[in-house]
């Protein structure tokens, strides 16, 4: 039997998760048409779509079909407190905007940070630019 231990942070949502293309037009409309996603934001190097309270993010790369990483969010996100509990397990966390990432122990990117990162704003309106 396991002992419990108390979690470094809860995770409430998966904020986003990134996926490698290799045409991001074709992508993008594929996952649009096919499950109603919404474009949130677009640019020549990737393109957000929103749903539900998440986002899939497409970035062009030569290893299409891969999940470059993947963003847990939480509640209370306090910088100095998340980065001091990710260093008390062992872990390297690198910051991003209200983020950090960190490698599980197969050395996927995992990143966690403010449940809303990326998406005040837009969940609330319905993802329509404004």
């Amino acid at each position: 039997m396991t002992q419990k231990t108390a979690s470094v942070c809860q995770a409430q949502t998966v904020n986003h998760i990134a996926i490698s293309v290799s045409d991001l037009q074709r992508s993008k409309e594929w996952y649009c048409r096919m499950f109603g996603l919404k474009v949130i934001q677009e640019s020549e190097g990737s393109v957000l779509l929103g749903f539900g309270q998440t986002m899939l993010v497409l970035r062009p790369d030569p290893n299409p079909g891969t999940i470059s990483h993947f963003m847990f969010g939480i509640d209370g996100y306090v910088e100095a407190e998340l980065e001091a509990r990710l260093k008390a397990e062992g872990l390297d966390p690198h910051q991003d905007s209200d983020s950090f990432h960190i490698r599980d122990p197969d050395g996927l990117n995992v990143q966690v940070g403010d449940r809303m990162l990326g998406l005040a704003g837009f969940v609330e309106n319905g993802f329509k630019m404004t």
